[in-house]
This record gives C-alpha cells, sequence and structure tokens, in this order.
C-alpha cells in the first residue's frame, strides 16, 4: 500500500512536468475506463489511464490558468454538498480565460419527481433509465435511492468514494457556477457527452471563464 501510494505520488509529478509545456491542455476529472482523446486525467482512485492520482475535493495541483477545458462526469455529487461552492472555485482558478468548464451530474429534480410521480399518481417512468441494481422488483423508490445515493463498494463500507453525497438540479448547478465566476451557462445536449453516456437522468451543465 505505502509502495503504490509513493508511485501514485511520483506519476503525478512526471506528469506534471512534462505536461506543462503543452500549449493547449485540457482536463478530465474522474475518467472512466477509456481516456478522452487530448485530456490528460486527475482521479481520486489510483486504476485505469490516470495522469493524476488526486482528491478532487481538495485544491487542485495546478497553476492557476491552465486548462482550456475541464471535463467531469458524475464526479461533483461525489464531493459532500457544503464543500461543492468552495470545490467549484478552485476548478474555475484552474481554467484559461475563455475555458470551458463542463459538468455532468445526476438529475436531482428528475430522480426526485419520478418517485413523487410513481407515489402520487402511479405512473412509472423508471423504465425510461433502464438501471435497476440490487432492484430485481424494479421497485420505484429503490430506484430513486440508488439513483440519488449510489452503493459505495456494495459492501456497506461508509468511506469509499463511490458514494454519491450532493444533489443538484439545473438552476442550482447554474447558480453554483455562477457563483464560481462563470458565464454564459447553458444546459448541454446528450451528443456534448465527451466519455459514458449516464442516460435518462444524465443533467449537463457548461460555463466559460471570462
Amino acid at each position: 500500500m505505502f509502495l503504490k501510494k509513493i508511485k501514485s505520488i511520483a506519476r503525478t509529478l512526471v506528469n506534471k512536468s512534462r505536461n506543462e509545456k503543452n500549449p493547449s491542455r485540457c482536463l478530465e476529472i474522474g475518467p472512466g475506463g477509456r481516456r478522452i482523446a487530448g485530456f490528460e486525467t486527475l482521479n481520486v482512485v489510483d486504476e485505469g489511464e490516470v495522469d493524476y492520482v488526486h482528491d478532487a475535493a481538495k485544491r487542485l495541483p495546478f497553476k492557476s490558468n491552465t486548462f482550456n477545458v475541464i471535463y467531469a462526469s458524475h464526479v461533483l455529487e461525489h464531493i459532500p454538498w457544503y464543500q461543492t461552492a468552495d470545490v467549484l472555485r478552485d476548478w474555475v482558478r484552474v481554467l484559461r480565460p475563455s475555458g470551458a468548464l463542463e459538468i455532468w451530474v445526476p438529475d436531482g429534480l428528475k430522480i426526485c419527481s419520478t418517485l413523487v410521480d410513481y407515489e402520487i399518481n402511479g405512473i412509472d417512468e423508471t423504465k425510461n433509465d433502464g438501471w435497476y441494481r440490487w432492484n430485481d422488483d424494479k421497485d420505484v423508490c429503490r430506484w430513486a435511492a440508488g439513483r440519488m445515493y449510489t452503493y459505495g463498494d456494495g459492501t456497506g463500507t461508509l468511506n469509499h468514494p463511490n458514494w454519491h453525497r450532493a444533489l443538484f438540479t439545473q438552476r442550482y448547478l447554474e447558480k453554483l457556477l455562477r457563483e464560481a465566476g462563470l458565464v454564459d451557462l447553458r444546459k448541454m445536449d446528450k451528443d456534448e457527452v465527451r466519455g459514458y453516456d449516464h442516460g435518462w437522468i444524465n443533467l449537463g451543465v457548461r460555463g466559460l471563464k471570462p
């Protein structure tokens, strides 16, 4: 474990030095199993194609005005809700002027509305999502719990980074990004997903650094 941590630190430092010379830089925070072409990668877990092993909830290990694009898909909800504003301000710090921050999260309003619509009106929209992990009878409340809180490592380990710790609607996410200093905010279309597409519950907002 100790040796793995040392290797992670060393790789992070080497990649920081190597990539500083690149004139145009893009960063994916919380990458999936496959690297997005042209993107450097940062992840709290040392697995897959990760350039920088680092907790995105902490100050990023980069100089201000470093990246042209920062892309984070289904990462922000894993950071405690009371830290979201500070975290976004730091992500904006490392964006270059005119750079874009692209955020995808679970759509909290859609999840909550789906649950309420079923409980009050008996209308089940979860078939549009089709995600029923640990939910063999496809119960809508269990579906909502899974989408809202996720499942950690599947064994109940409370400090696992896969738990969800924040909830977002389009209005709230745009408010946070605006307060972090971004302008020209807009909801993204599904064809703007760069990596893994989380489907029906996916909510994306993009903003620019002035």
